[in-house]
């Protein structure tokens, strides 16, 4: 939104703890992403990430799909690497230890202190200045308590902005044009396969995990809406031998 309007945007988020801090064994940051946008052509400069090696959302279709962790991605209650997506979303749940590692991975030596840092980072921009809910404390006895923080700035304090906007998207071309590693056929920028997903998905749809779609049915149910006029009308007997369900 800050972008639409010309002006730079900024925002972070904690969440609930699933981060494990170097040298520890319990999560005690979230997810906590960090996200900036800046316009610039042919398309804005995009930047929205997690500070952890992933988000618990891939460990958790690593566990549907039944399948096990890379290395470098969790900790077990111990604080030891571990492959097992659904030992490592139960201690989250449970908080009784393990998690997922911050960017940077387990130890000092791979920067693990550094993803934990831009966590804390967050932490500080989210819960810490609207003095709200750390992420140890959120999703706690039934309360979220998740805090955010905003900023936008406007180039112009700095200079003109379209020559500032100019100056970027040269340095963002200067990128893409960069010679290419043995074997890759095109450099990105930050939020330019986003744009090019999202044009993909509008036109031909998104595939969905099956036991994601068994779920959505199932709390229809629990609920007590109507499956076929929320979802349409699904072909799940079908779907089962394959992985995913446009």
């Amino acid at each position: 939104m800050a972008c639409d309007e010309g002006l730079i945007g900024f925002a972070v988020t904690n969440s609930e703890a699933i981060m494990v801090p170097t040298f520890s064994r319990l999560a005690m940051l979230g997810s906590n992403p960090i996200a900036i946008s800046m316009p610039a052509k042919p398309y804005p400069f995009f930047f929205d990430a997690s500070t952890t090696v992933v988000t618990r959302g891939k460990l958790e279709v690593y566990n549907k799909n039944g399948k096990p962790l890379p290395e470098g991605w969790a900790l077990d209650k111990n604080g030891k690497g571990s492959s097992d997506a659904a030992d490592v979303l139960k201690n989250i749940v449970a908080k009784n230890g393990g998690g997922i590692m911050p960017l940077g991975g387990e130890f000092e030596q791979s920067g693990g202190h550094k993803g934990y840092g831009y966590g804390m980072i967050c932490e500080i921009f989210s819960s810490i200045l609207s003095m709200g809910i750390t992420s140890n404390h959120t999703h706690i006895g039934g309360k979220g308590g998740t805090c955010h923080g905003f900023c936008a700035i406007d180039p112009k304090i700095f200079g003109d902005p379209c020559k500032i906007e100019e100056h970027l998207s040269t340095f963002l071309q200067e990128l893409r044009d960069a010679p290419k590693a043995e074997g890759a056929t095109r450099i990105y920028t930050h939020g330019e396969k986003e744009i090019i997903a999202y044009a993909d998905r509008m036109e031909n749809g998104i595939d969905v995990n099956v036991n994601t779609v068994i779920e959505m049915v199932d709390f229809c149910k629990f609920v007590g809406l109507d499956v076929e006029e929320y979802l349409g009308k699904l072909d799940l007997e079908s779907a089962k031998n394959s992985s995913s369900y446009n």
